[in-house]
């Protein structure tokens, strides 16, 4: 066997171990060792392949980091968790009530802090809302018609 058994089992490898995790770090050694067997089949030796291994891995680290997440989302198609947190909050509806210095809402028995996310809505106590954001621990709301 040459040194370009050992970079097809090690990527092969770790692209069937990013099957089952939820990073994309598998997949770019994964990419990477096999960018080294090419170079061993162009007849590269250990340095040479070493050398591309590395590079290859960092260079798609580097140029897909921005769209990390989207491309973790569509490799783990199917396995999506549902929002937890503030974003669980996003889409939720109730009423406008006041409180002494601003508007709050009541969603599962917790008092939020509201405010329109359009700036010139003028929100009124007893008004139906849904969430649409947040900022900080404050959500974004926008009228019910």
């Amino acid at each position: 066997m040459g040194i370009w058994s050992f970079w097809l089992f090690l990527g092969v490898g770790l692209l069937v171990i990013e099957l089952f995790t939820v990073s994309t770090t598998c997949l770019y050694v994964g990419i990477g060792a096999l960018a080294a067997m090419v170079a061993a089949f162009l007849g590269g030796e250990w340095m040479a392949t070493i050398v591309t291994f590395l590079l290859t891995s960092f260079l798609l680290y580097a140029l897909t980091y921005r769209w990390r997440h989207r491309i973790i989302r569509v490799l783990h198609k199917g396995g999506e968790q549902g929002a937890t947190g503030m974003d669980a909050l996003i889409g939720r509806s109730g009423k406008v009530f006041a409180a002494s210095d601003s508007l709050r809402m009541k969603i599962d028995g917790d008092v939020w802090q509201v405010r329109p996310i359009d700036k010139e809505t003028l929100l009124t106590p007893g008004e139906d809302v849904r969430v649409v954001g947040y900022d900080s621990i404050i959500l974004e709301v926008e009228k019910l018609n």
